[in-house]
């Protein structure tokens, strides 16, 4: 009898740990009915009310969902029970939510091609559309001329690339596709932006995308770099340069643009190479190529 009962205390002592760090008692949850909207890129649905649960599937920016639970755990966090679309349940934390229908944000920004003086001057086209918007009135052939560049020349030896380092500069030839070139990142980039736009230069690189749509909804475009498929590439389409900072992982597909808007299914963006103005590409799409090449991102307050 006293095994039984010891058993038993240690079953109702687990239950009770379990209960308490998971922060869920389901009897405890509060009957709702609200529309809700997912406000980040992608969206964890969890089989409880707490991020100590498993992941039951996922969901995309803008997604209306309704709840018909909530609940307020032992860490104080808010979190929903709704129905998925295969009629399973989940719990989606509070903070990844909106109860209104998401906007679409787009803005006037103005278009400058690349071509035909810049073929490999993307990055500082779209630096010159940003700087335009901006009131300050700059070209790209000026922001060209003034980018820093990483003079090392491009040589082949035993099958590796030796050759610049877009961290350091522009890396090769900006004018004419016929010789060695690829381009240049962020770094760079943000140099250049802070000589005509100072303290008011804000550098999301590294950040989630939300921060690049937060900027939009400032009324801010935002300078990025992706690449010319704007999805995520396969393994096959990058390579490595050998640099004197090391090897440096690069893809000749890489993009630069201007991201002028968005809503719950599109990135909008004017692209120096094609000349379009408020291009549009899925936005799941657009967000894997942008995270893919670095989370690269420059805009300004």
């Amino acid at each position: 009898m006293k095994g039984i009962l010891k058993s038993l205390l240690v079953v109702c002592l687990l239950l009770s740990i379990s209960t308490y760090f998971s922060g869920i008692n389901v009897s405890a949850a509060t009957k709702v009915s609200k529309t809700l909207y997912v406000n980040v890129d992608v969206a964890n649905i969890r089989s409880g009310a707490s991020t100590d649960y498993k992941i039951v599937t996922q969901l995309k920016n803008g997604t209306k969902i309704v709840a018909f639970e909530q609940f307020t755990n032992s860490r104080n966090e808010l979190w929903y029970r709704i129905t998925l679309p295969d009629n399973r349940t989940g719990w989606i934390a509070s903070w990844l939510v909106k109860t209104t229908v998401p906007t679409k944000v787009l803005l006037n920004a103005p278009l400058v091609s690349q071509l035909p003086e810049l073929p490999r001057g993307c990055e500082v086209t779209s630096l010159a559309m940003l700087l335009n918007y901006a009131d300050v009135k700059v070209d790209k052939m000026t922001l060209a001329k003034q980018v820093v560049k990483d003079p090392t020349p491009y040589r082949k030896v035993d099958g590796k690339v030796y050759f610049g380092n877009p961290n350091v500069g522009f890396v090769g030839d900006m004018y004419d596709k016929s010789k060695p070139g690829y381009g240049v990142y962020q770094k760079p980039i943000d140099t250049l932006t802070r000589q005509y736009l100072g303290n008011r230069v804000v550098n999301l690189t590294g950040k989630p995308f939300t921060s690049v749509t937060n900027q939009l909804d400032k009324k801010k475009p935002v300078w990025v770099i992706a690449n010319t498929w704007f999805t995520k590439l396969p393994s096959s389409q990058f390579q490595t340069f050998y640099t004197e900072q090391g090897p440096v992982k690069i893809t000749y597909r890489e993009h630069s643009v201007l991201v002028t808007g968005y809503d719950s299914q599109y990135i909008y963006f004017n692209d120096p190479l094609t000349n379009e103005k408020n291009r549009k590409i899925n936005r799941t799409n657009f967000v894997a190529a942008w995270e893919q090449m670095g989370k690269q991102a420059i805009s300004y307050n």
